[in-house]
Parts: C-alpha cells; structure tokens; sequence
C-alpha cells in the first residue's frame, strides 16, 4: 500500500495579499468615519437672536398650531391676491384679501370653523399701511385677544415691492406673547421688537422630521 504524501503549496506573494487588505480596510474604515462626521446626525442647537423664537422650542400647543397654519397658507395669499384683483377696471386700486376673503377661501387659521375655536378663536384683522395710489410697502394681518390661557399674539407681514412688472414679496411670521395687542402702525423690524414682538423662526428639515415621526 502505498503511503499518501501531503505538500502545502503557500500562494506565491500571500504576505502582500495580507497587506493590501489591511489596507483596504483600513481605508473603508477612514470613508465612513469621514461620512458620519461630514453627513451624519448633529444634535447642535439651531442658534437664534434674541429678538427670534422657535417654531420648535418655544411655541406650544394652540401657538404652535396657529404658526405651522400661517407658515403653511403665507404662500398661498399672494395668489389670492392676484385672484381678486384680476379683474378689476382700469384705475381701481388694488387690494389686499380681507379677512371676509379668507372666510370665502377657507383659510385657515383665519377660517372660523371648529379648529378656530379650539385655538382659541383669535380675532383677526387687516391693515394695510399705504397711501392712496401707492403699490409698495406693508400689509399687516394681526391676530389678538385669544380665549385660551397663555395664549399670545400673531402678525403675518407681508412685504411687497412693485418693480415694472415684477412683484417680490417678504412674508414673515411674528408672535407677541402678550394676549392683547394693537396693530402695530408699520411692519418695519425694528418698531415690532421695540413693541415686544419676536419673528419665529421656523422647523429645520431634521427637526420637522423628529417632530413628525419622534427620534
């Protein structure tokens, strides 16, 4: 019987072999690190000013509801806008929709139906700041004097400007923690921070998410 040879054949360059994958790891390893340090979940606190609040974390309950209403409808108003004043006579001033409008449109928060009065049944009104003839300035919307307790106060400014057939317009959301207010007498920055009032400064994408759907 004949006896069985064993021969172990090492393959030719296995120690290189071994390098290079060490390497190759290694560098799998530097990508990912780089990645979730570029690209992955930060939990730094968006910073603001002090004349700012946030849709996030400082807005509760009715007030945060009436805000994510007006953030999600500021848009819409200048296409109501438009609507209105596409068919006026030559000569007849433009205007901007009143809050009768808004109920014909059932815009919210504007809109007196059951979510109105759940939050707290704000009473709007509408200033519009211009001189007779004049295209470019402020409109003011003021929502005040709410019936549930804590509850502050609203204004959606919108700033247009009127450049040949352009129209640019500024929608910026400010909130009173004061109950009552009374119109303020322009939507310039500065006059609404001397009088107590704070621009909200809304959700981030991530912190939309969270809000939405939790950590």
């Amino acid at each position: 019987m004949n006896a069985v040879t064993t021969y172990e054949v090492r393959p030719a360059g296995s120690r290189y072999e071994g390098a290079v994958i060490l390497l190759v790891t290694i560098a799998v390893v530097a990508v990912l690190a780089l990645y979730v340090r570029e690209q992955g979940r930060s939990d730094d606190v968006e910073e603001i000013f002090e004349w700012q609040v946030s849709a996030f974390a400082t807005l509760t309950g009715a007030d945060q509801a009436i805000y994510n209403s007006l953030y999600t409808v500021a848009e819409e108003i200048p296409y109501i806008y438009d609507d209105i004043n596409f068919s006026n006579a030559p000569g007849e001033k433009f205007r901007w929709p009143s809050i009768e409008d808004f109920q014909y449109y059932l815009l919210p928060p504007f809109y007196k139906d059951t979510s109105w009065e759940q939050n707290g049944s704000l009473q709007w009104s509408l200033y519009e700041p211009l001189p007779e003839g004049e295209m470019q300035g402020s409109t003011l919307y003021l929502g005040t004097d709410g019936q549930l307790p804590g509850q502050g106060s609203f204004l959606l400014v919108i700033g247009h400007v009127h450049a040949g057939f352009t129209n640019n317009n500024a929608i910026v959301i400010w909130w009173n923690e004061a109950n009552h207010v009374e119109m303020p007498e322009s939507g310039f920055q500065d006059g609404l921070i001397l009088r107590g009032w704070r621009e909200v400064v809304p959700y981030s994408g991530e912190q939309e998410v969270d809000r939405i759907y939790g950590e």
